[in-house]
């Protein structure tokens, strides 16, 4: 298992280094043939999140379709997956930042009976939803 870091998808997405895209690439390539296995964690997706929006300054639909370019990455082993692309997918509707979704589809999933939260909006959400 190779544990992948936000920098290799950065690179794979942005190409603005051509020499790591194509370490990114072949990496990429080799596990969606099988002959590697790859895992990332959420801190990776909120990494890419937030360099996207805060480094690069890239607009709200990229930033969203690359997020959402990772989860269909099936080759990619994502503990929480599901959980993320519907927070991705519906972040928009929410008006919040992809973390503030994340945590509203993960409480959810968890089935917590309640959100401790000193954000009012997010937690009306949430308690709308039980």
């Amino acid at each position: 298992m190779i544990f992948v870091d936000a920098n290799y998808f950065l690179r794979f997405f942005l190409d603005d280094n051509h020499d790591q895209h194509l370490i990114a690439s072949d990496l990429f390539t080799k596990a969606s043939l099988g002959k590697e296995d790859l895992c990332i964690d959420m801190v990776v997706i909120f990494e890419i999140y937030w360099v996207l929006k805060k480094y690069y300054g890239a607009r709200h639909l990229f930033v969203r379709q690359t997020i959402l370019n990772i989860c269909h990455m099936d080759f990619v082993f994502m503990p929480e997956r599901s959980i993320l692309n519907l927070a991705i997918t519906n972040f928009d509707s929410f008006n919040y930042d992809l973390e503030d979704s994340f945590h509203f589809f993960f409480a959810q999933s968890q089935k917590a009976k309640e959100f401790a939260t000193f954000d009012k909006k997010l937690k009306n959400k949430f308690n709308k939803t039980r």
